[in-house]
């Protein structure tokens, strides 16, 4: 008689147990994603560089600004400065050439950009994980840029009195820009998030420097002939996400 009551004992304690296995293998998937991004505004401070140009690298300080719609899906603005540096091969020309004219200098006929805007829409694809130095887990995601926006074109200063139809002037200006890239945003911390972009500006203008020099005299082409010049940059971003702490999906 004890054997049977404490079959019947056990028997009652494992059915609720199997019951309750069942239920969950039916249950949905419990899903505790972070928010890194949707829902969020993402303040960008950043600086780059040009890294296509012959004569003169510029040198960019810049301010943006996104909000994540979605976890994939951003729409933001860009504001900058460009600061010219001239490249080694100006140097070494402009160096040649006086050294030719016998000690006549010879600033290099090139322009640089100047301003720097343009709207965008960020296109995320791919999000994951991964350890850094093998200690810290980092989120990290990689997007496609989409945008439209202005460059502006300025003239070499050093060359400006020597121009021949200094009245045509198309090397200065602000010209529109379609702009395409690529990025990857890298969450150091829930609220703080570092972003490498390569971003192409595009717009018909003579970065090159594309002007006939004859002795002390510039000539500079007509604006109609300009080239689709491309102006590369990367650029590196230091993003505060707001609101600092995020939330979890369920």
């Amino acid at each position: 008689m004890r054997r049977v009551a404490a079959l019947v004992l056990l028997a009652a304690l494992l059915a609720p147990s199997v019951g309750w296995s069942q239920d969950m293998e039916k249950a949905p998937m419990v899903r505790r994603q972070i928010t890194w991004r949707a829902g969020r505004s993402e303040l960008k401070p950043s600086f780059g560089w040009t890294i296509n140009d012959r004569y003169f690298h510029n040198f960019l300080v810049s301010m943006g600004y996104n909000y994540h719609l979605l976890n994939w899906l951003a729409l933001g603005a860009n504001v900058g400065w460009a600061f010219p540096i001239k490249t080694g091969l100006a140097e070494n020309i402009e160096k040649e050439k006086a050294d030719v004219e016998k000690g006549m200098s010879f600033p290099i006929p090139a322009s640089h950009l100047g301003l720097v805007a343009d709207a965008r829409v960020e296109l995320g694809g791919m999000f994951g994980k991964t350890m850094l130095m093998g200690r810290t887990t980092v989120a990290y995601d990689m997007h496609a840029i989409l945008g439209f926006g202005a460059v502006q074109e300025r003239w070499n200063s050093a060359a400006a009195s020597r121009l021949k139809n200094e009245d045509k002037q198309p090397m200065a200006g602000i010209k529109p820009s379609p702009v395409v890239g690529l990025g990857m945003r890298f969450f150091v911390d829930r609220g703080v998030a570092i972003t490498l972009d390569v971003v192409d500006h595009m717009a018909f203008m003579y970065s090159a420097a594309d002007v006939s020099a004859d002795n002390r005299e510039y000539t500079i082409p007509d604006a109609n002939d300009a080239p689709l010049a491309h102006n590369v940059m990367a650029m590196l971003s230091f993003s505060i996400m707001m609101p600092t702490e995020t939330t979890y999906e369920e």
